[in-house]
């Protein structure tokens, strides 16, 4: 069953993130989570356009009892990602099909 939340925890390190510190969207399945950030990039000839990055991790639990995450993922994760990772485009997708419409 997937988890979905506007304001799940960040699956990327700070350092990472685009210039928007919240996601849009996160989905989970499993032990593995993809998040959807936006960004506003600045093209070569001077326009800029809205695009979206997405970040994925699988959290683990440590020896010690503390969850950590990671961006390595094992045979066992690679379906639960390909979930996560396909909601994620179609909310992309959703997102740009509302964007075209309320610019027309």
């Amino acid at each position: 069953m997937a988890h979905t939340t506007p304001t799940a925890q960040r699956p990327a390190a700070q350092q990472d993130a685009p210039s928007s510190a919240q996601p849009v969207a996160a989905f989970r399945f499993e032990s593995v989570s993809a998040a959807v950030f936006p960004d506003t990039v600045k093209l070569k000839d001077g326009k800029t356009v809205d695009v979206f990055h997405i970040s994925l991790r699988r959290a683990y639990k440590t020896a010690d009892g503390k969850w950590e995450h990671t961006a390595v993922l094992r045979p066992g994760d690679l379906l639960p990602a390909a979930l996560a990772l396909m909601k994620s485009y179609e909310f992309c997708q959703d997102a740009r099909g509302q964007a075209d419409e309320t610019s027309a």
